[in-house]
């Protein structure tokens, strides 16, 4: 093989041989941090996830007045700010209820006085990116 010289005196040949070298070191030193938990991570691109949630309220079933526990599992990949719990109307809006900052994500409620059967609520899971999720409709039978 025919080694080229650049205007330095340096064969290409040197220089592709120091690279190989400072490349193999950089891989060793990756995997040494990755067997001690740490690691390189290289991402590309924006890859974050908003987060995912789900809601269980009890009891199922109440009479106005009663109180209500709304408990929120909330997972993301980079870590969730906070859970707030809303109750739907019946003309499709909704009202907040409360905001939980940490795990265990839950709050108490008392199921109004005016409640309509059903009585819906939903909890939205915020991340540090303001991205957010929302769970699917939790129902509450109101019996008067």
């Amino acid at each position: 093989m025919c080694a080229t010289t650049t205007e330095s005196g340096r064969s290409h040949l040197d220089f592709l041989s120091r690279w190989r070298r400072r490349r193999a070191g950089v891989l060793f030193a990756a995997a040494l941090l990755a067997g001690c938990g740490g690691g390189v991570y290289i991402g590309i691109g924006p890859d974050d996830d908003p987060p995912t949630v789900s809601l269980v309220v009890a009891p199922t079933v109440a009479q106005p007045g009663q109180t209500l526990t709304l408990l929120a599992d909330a997972r993301d990949d980079y870590g969730v700010d906070y859970v707030a719990f809303y109750q739907l109307l019946p003309n499709g809006g909704a009202v907040r209820l409360g905001i939980v900052p940490a795990p265990p994500y839950q709050l108490t409620v008392v199921l109004p006085a005016d409640a309509q059967d059903p009585t819906q609520f939903f909890a939205r899971a915020v991340d540090g990116a303001n991205q957010y999720g929302d769970s699917a409709t939790a129902v509450v039978r109101v019996l008067r």
